[in-house]
């Protein structure tokens, strides 16, 4: 797509806003790239993650759809929609999104996680693993599809395995507070108590919220 030299001008300074996280000028330049030209896909979804950004989620639907009407190739659209989609608990519908955008773009690591967590809301447990084996195939760092995973693994009674993924997690993140809950709840059903209040500690020490009453519960 060749731009004006005025429309290059407002999208790049819309995207320097945007990663500044100035969300409103970031709209307000992206709105005058669309302005000039109607048909940019891009600036559509580019606008509609800054009015997702501001909590604009029925603007940012729009845009992202006006995206898709116009690029049915835009793999970003089809994911970030999916997002709204699933905020709004319309989980078939976002999972629909997830799909196109894992077929559009087989390398989305981030779409793979998505339908995964949606499958997982539905239920279908195994289909979850699947998207989660996908997503860590595709980026074997991908530090959230271990402990979706490991979560799943946890619902399935796959404790051993659960605890595997979360150790794989904090290897790839040490930081990752999610993970020591989760491993330290694991643990402590597993009868091994003083390793899994250390993780408990752990993930107070990293700023998990509410884990207090769980270490008042558990560790005594």
């Amino acid at each position: 797509m060749a731009y004006s030299q005025t429309a290059e001008e407002y999208f790049k300074s819309a995207d320097n806003k945007l990663a500044a996280k100035n969300y409103k000028a970031a709209i307000a330049d992206y709105s005058s790239v669309i302005f000039i030209n109607p048909k940019d896909a891009k600036a559509f979804c580019n606008r509609g993650i800054a009015k997702d950004s501001l909590h604009d989620y029925k603007g940012a639907m729009a845009d992202y759809s006006a995206a898709i009407a116009i690029d049915p190739d835009d793999a970003k659209a089809y994911n970030n929609r999916g997002l709204i989609k699933e905020q709004q608990k319309d989980y078939r519908a976002a999972m629909a999104d997830y799909s196109d955008a894992m077929n559009l773009d087989p390398k989305s690591a981030a779409a793979c996680i998505n339908r995964g967590r949606i499958k997982d809301k539905l239920n279908d447990y195994m289909g979850a693993i699947v998207d989660f084996n996908k997503a860590i195939a595709i980026d074997s760092n991908y530090v959230s599809a271990y402990l979706n995973r490991g979560n799943i693994k946890n619902h399935l009674k796959d404790h051993d395995g659960a605890i595997a993924d979360y150790d794989k997690a904090i290897t790839i993140d040490p930081n990752y507070a999610s993970a020591y809950f989760n491993r330290g709840l694991t643990k402590i059903l597993l009868k091994q108590k003083r390793e899994g209040c250390d993780d408990l500690a752990k993930a107070k020490e990293l700023g998990y919220e509410n884990v207090q009453d769980v270490i008042k519960k558990y560790c005594k």
